[in-house]
């Protein structure tokens, strides 16, 4: 009887030591995290106008072949928000051509494609904004290195400003264009020495009749950018369809 007793107890001391071993084995372990969400800015950071009464500008690249513009007032403003800027044409005849810089930056901390870009009539005369025509070229430095890393001719027909607007943004995306942090993205024309070459290059159509004469137009261009993917399984980084953020994107149609 003693012995059963001494058992018992022998028993009820191994649970409870049990009981405390499994207590010590159960402990919660807690992870704190904190998530900090980046900040999506580009910026239009240049923009400017040239005509043929600036000679020195006009000799320092290739495009020789157009009808320089001479007495024409053109004029350029980026407007607060960054995204948009203001063009407005002064005196521009038939045939001539006018340029407009203009230079994009990532000043934030999200990668960014180029969704879409839009042109809007401000005053002026409706007929004679309908009647400018306009080409693009991009180049861009994709992993904010500094350098640059493609361009590219959008299309040498000579389009409604919204249709060569709308060109561009094709562009941009058939090749999967995505600028990273620090990095530009220019419109601008084919030669690697001339840092001045972004534009876009309007043209008022050959066919204007003496109707048009002293009228003018003043437009909004618009660009809207958004985060280079919503979900980045469908866009990824690197591989045979990645934006290539180390300035690999694919190969582009008309580069040389």
């Amino acid at each position: 009887m003693k012995r059963a007793k001494f058992l018992m107890l022998v028993l009820i001391v191994a649970i409870m030591l049990i009981g405390a071993g499994y207590a010590i084995w159960n402990e919660e372990l807690f992870l704190t995290t904190t998530v900090r969400t980046g900040k999506f800015d580009v910026e239009i950071t240049g923009v400017g106008t040239r005509t043929g009464d600036d000679q020195r500008k006009n000799e320092a690249h290739d495009w020789h072949k157009y009808d320089w513009t001479h007495g024409v007032k053109a004029n350029t403003k980026v407007l607060p928000d960054g995204n948009s800027a203001i063009v407005e044409f002064k005196d521009l005849y038939p045939g001539g051509v006018v340029q407009v810089d203009m230079k994009f930056e990532n000043k934030g901390t999200i990668p960014a494609k180029l969704k879409g870009a839009r042109v809007e009539l401000l005053s002026g005369n409706e007929d004679l904004f309908n009647l400018l025509r306009a080409q693009t070229t991009w180049k861009a430095d994709v992993n904010g290195d500094g350098v640059k890393d493609k361009w590219a001719h959008v299309n040498q027909d000579w389009w409604t400003v919204q249709r060569a607007l709308d060109k561009l943004v094709e562009s941009t995306n058939k090749v999967n264009l995505v600028i990273e942090p620090g990095g530009w993205f220019t419109l601008g024309a084919e030669s690697e020495e001339v840092e001045e070459e972004n534009c876009i290059l309007f043209k008022l159509h050959p066919d204007a009749g003496n109707e048009y004469q002293n009228q003018y137009c003043k437009f909004k261009i618009t660009f809207d950018w958004e985060q280079w993917a919503k979900d980045p399984t469908q866009n990824p980084y690197d591989g045979e369809n990645g934006y290539g953020g180390d300035g690999d994107i694919q190969e582009i149609e008309g580069t040389k």
